[in-house]
């Protein structure tokens, strides 16, 4: 290889590094319970679709709802209640069934370890009357988690139909405030001369864009019970080393759903 090539060979990588995009990981997670254990533990969110945007949707959202003719319709204060209420009643229904998977778990451990022994022995009486005892503790707990679930179904039909007409309410409203949304974002990209980059999460939570350096957003939504995840977080998209960015329940915007 002559001198002439070597140097081209190590410059070339170099010159596409400084001239190429920039790369962004977004890695999206939240805290969910393991049915097993009935332990809360840290999951990837897959099939999660995530957008990189070259502009702030929120600025646009806002500033369309301040030119609106009408007001945001908002939830009345008796509906916030029901359905805090709900979501009490949710988290209820949670922890009976976490209790519930526990002392199930037990009690299997607990026979697993009887098998090992005659019934003559004493260890093995020692288990049989933790046994019984700990099937009492899974019988109730399975009758508080039954009942909680009841309880909390039973809110949910009493308030879904006030619900669904804020919802309708509130899509009507947006169909009004929004209606230049799509127009205006024309307008951005073609300014920016960018293009909305999206994916969806992987199995790991992940999804990787490369983008030109620059100012960007990423856009994403994760649904829970009656609100919602929201991420609209900003990035300085560079060339080099990759930028890592991770949604999860510390950084979003929690957000009420209809």
């Amino acid at each position: 290889m002559t001198r002439r090539s070597l140097w081209s060979a190590v410059l070339l990588p170099l010159v596409f590094a400084a001239c190429g995009p920039g790369e962004v990981v977004v890695t999206a997670e939240v805290e969910r319970m393991n049915p097993d254990t009935g332990e809360q533990e840290i999951r990837p969110i897959e099939n999660m679709p995530i957008q990189l945007l070259p502009f702030d949707r929120d600025h646009i959202f806002d500033s369309l709802t301040a030119q609106a003719d009408r007001p945001e319709p908002q939830i009345p204060e008796q509906l916030a209640i029901q359905r805090d209420s709900i979501l009490e009643a949710q988290q209820e229904w949670r922890e009976a069934e976490a209790e519930w998977l526990e002392y199930r778990e037990r009690l299997e451990n607990i026979s697993e370890e009887m098998a090992q022994y005659s019934q003559g022995e004493t260890r093995y009486r020692e288990l049989f009357g933790e046994f019984n005892q700990v099937e009492g503790l899974v019988r109730d707990a399975e009758n508080r988690r039954d009942d909680a679930f009841e309880r909390f179904t039973g809110m949910q039909e009493e308030v879904m139909e006030a619900l669904d007409r804020l919802r309708i309410e509130i899509e009507v409203w947006e169909d009004e405030a929004f209606a230049d949304y799509g127009e205006i974002v024309a307008a951005r990209l073609q300014e920016t001369r960018r293009e909305i980059l999206a994916d969806t999460t992987d199995a790991t939570g992940q999804v990787r864009f490369f983008a030109d350096p620059g100012e960007w957003w990423v856009y994403a939504r994760h649904d829970l019970t009656m609100e919602e995840l929201y991420w609209n977080i900003r990035v300085e998209v560079e060339r080099g080393d990759p930028i890592e960015i991770l949604l999860n329940r510390d950084n979003a915007e929690l957000r009420d759903v209809y």
